[in-house]
């Protein structure tokens, strides 16, 4: 059975895998000013983002 997994930005699924996957580090959880919205929007330090294709590119190149 293949991994399958869902976008956090956009929920659709990440087929055939995931196109980026972050995990927020312990260090940079505990010194960002970031953190604390983080934090209020529901992530902790050591959750992993999953994104789509299509959300990485709006995300990098697009937005970025």
């Amino acid at each position: 059975m293949g991994y399958k997994a869902a976008c956090d930005r956009c929920g659709g699924r990440c087929d055939p895998s995931p196109a980026l996957l972050a995990q927020f580090s312990p260090q940079f959880f505990r010194t960002s000013q970031l953190a604390g919205d983080l934090s209020e929007a529901g992530y902790n330090e050591g959750d992993t983002v999953t994104l789509c294709e299509e959300c990485t590119y709006t995300l990098l190149i697009i937005d970025g």
